[in-house]
């Protein structure tokens, strides 16, 4: 278009922006609390220890092993607040040794040393934390007869467990919208529940005719056996498995002597969790258990009846920790349009993760350790082992855990002369899961449930570790929220009463309402669609 003259008035004036008109929304408010995903940190230092007085001198350590705890177990965190948190705890250290005293036995130590930590967790949500502490590398040096280093490095990991909070759109008030649904799941921890049993047991040892004299070295690790959620109730069954190391006078002898024994053994104990009346009946989708067994201890004792008898007891307390997790079913409302006015809004998809299922399987390890050149094994004494790494990958119907182990084992020579072996096996499990899926979220908590040695030949000695794998997968999904709805005052296209359309590749239905400002059913009935329309399809569209 051009004019002779000037530019007439209202050829000048800007075209006009479209107006937003607020609308009243509803919203239907959910919340959950929910792990997030774990944090963890490594602190490494260290100390020097020395010989107790009433110990003799150091001329070799056979093995070293080590446990920590640590303060506090758990603490509210928060990200108003920059302050650190202050970790302090302390790490048991079992050391075996040889001696230079004529005694060929094996010595043992115990050692305590305390720990302090500041950790930056930099929590995005206030959260509840569970914190745990493992010896993830512990390394030792000779630096005289009294005195030896170590150098400890511990894995701190931090489990917060945030509220979230959803809103989901419901629609408008005093407005009526097509409004598309959709179905997502939400796993919630709903309830967390703490409680103890006590564990007071006696055994014999592994020679039941020798008499055990000391234990040099003492070890614990608990597992679940199976449980029963019932409306009222969780029902835990479960094995304390104790490895002992101890020396015992051997009376086959004609001259007393003392000798070395290792001796695994299996006590079972069954808890029973209440679950208070406001929650029961709930769809328990998931439920984990923790246990701690820091109090436990065995000692030697004499049978009260008859004196003569000697047995080991074990006694102290099993904590157990049950997080109780529901299952959420949400209708969400992904999309919406107006069949007058020109509806607008904003979406916000937030990731959210649901465990899909759990299950417990056993891996083992067979390695067969040439000895020295020269030496020559009369005996497999002691073996233990500690879990370095684990890894696991999906694949359908099964999930492949690997990871690596230490393995320390000592045998003793044809000298009576006491020796150690250590290796680094791999280890490769499967767990069957019938709804696992190859590319699938899924973690592994690996413990180890029993190590031993045996005697081959004198150049060859067997380690052997049975491990539990207690394995879980996850669903990650989508939570779709339509947020600042409103609707815009703009011209109206033109629109005709009626219309015929060709359906394009991928268009759904849906879609095909939506623009043209009429609903499924119409369409369905005026084209009297029982099926999906397909690619090419013509349809007849009626405003």
């Amino acid at each position: 278009m051009t004019y002779e003259n000037d530019i007439p008035e209202y050829a000048l004036q800007p075209a006009r922006a479209p107006k937003t008109i607020e609308a009243e929304a509803i919203y239907n408010t959910e919340k959950i609390v929910y792990p997030a995903e774990e944090q963890t940190v490594s602190y490494q230092f260290e100390e020097d220890i020395l010989v107790p007085d009433t110990k003799p001198d150091m001329r070799e350590i056979l093995l070293m092993d080590a446990a920590c705890d640590i303060m506090p177990a758990e603490k509210k965190v928060s990200p108003k607040t920059d302050d650190l948190l202050n970790i302090t705890g302390a790490i048991t250290i079992q050391t075996i040794y040889d001696s230079e005293s004529d005694d060929k036995e094996p010595v043992a130590i115990t050692s305590k040393v305390p720990y302090k930590y500041q950790w930056s967790l930099n929590p995005l949500d206030q959260a509840e934390g569970v914190f745990a502490c493992r010896v993830k590398a512990l390394e030792y040096m000779i630096i005289n007869e009294r005195k030896f280093r170590v150098k400890i490095t511990l894995e701190f990991s931090g489990q917060l467990f945030c509220e979230r909070e959803f809103q989901f759109f419901d629609g408008l008030r005093d407005e009526q919208l097509e409004m598309k649904r959709a179905e997502t799941s939400l796993t919630c921890l709903e309830l967390i529940k703490k409680d103890e049993v006590s564990i007071d047991e006696t055994f014999k040892g592994k020679d039941t005719n020798s008499k055990p004299e000391y234990i040099l070295k003492q070890d614990f690790m608990i597992t679940e056996n199976y449980r029963q959620v019932t409306t009222e109730k969780v029902v835990i069954n479960g094995f304390v498995f104790c490895s002992l190391l101890y020396s015992a006078a051997d009376p086959s002898e004609e001259e007393p002597r003392s000798v070395i024994c290792q001796h695994n053994q299996r006590i079972e104990f069954t808890q029973f969790v209440p679950i208070e009346k406001e929650h029961r009946g709930k769809n328990w989708n998931s439920v984990k258990t923790f246990f701690n067994s820091k109090d436990l201890a065995v000692v030697i004792e004499h049978d009260e009846e008859n004196p003569d008898e000697i047995h080991f007891r074990i006694k102290g307390d099993v904590q157990t920790r049950v997080e109780l997790y529901e299952s959420r079913r949400r209708d969400m409302i992904i999309d919406a349009y107006h069949r007058e006015m020109n509806f607008a809004y904003e979406i916000s998809t937030k990731k959210v993760s649901n465990i899909s299922d759990a299950a417990m399987s056993e891996a083992s390890i067979r390695e067969i350790v040439n000895l020295p050149e020269g030496a020559k094994a009369s005996e497999a004494v002691y073996c233990n082992a500690k879990i370095l790494d684990c890894e696991c990958v999906c694949e359908r119907g099964k999930v492949i855990v690997t990871g690596a182990a230490s393995c320390c084992a000592l045998w003793k020579d044809q000298d009576d002369c006491f020796k150690a072996a250590r290796i680094v096996p791999d280890f490769r499990g499967s767990v069957d899961m019938e709804k696992a899926v190859t590319g699938q979220k899924a973690c592994c908590r690996p413990l180890i449930k029993s190590a031993w040695v045996e005697l081959i030949n004198e150049k060859q000695i067997e380690i052997n570790c049975t491990i539990m794998l207690g394995v879980e997968t996850y669903d990650e999904g989508e939570v779709v929220l339509l947020e600042k709805p409103h609707f815009v005052d703009k011209p109206k296209e033109k629109e005709y009463p009626m219309v015929i359309v060709t359906m394009k590749q991928g268009e759904t239905l849906w879609e095909l309402a939506k623009r043209y400002r009429t609903t499924e059913d119409h369409i369905r009935t005026a084209n009297n669609l029982e099926d999906e329309p397909e690619c090419g399809q013509r349809l007849l569209i009626v405003k």
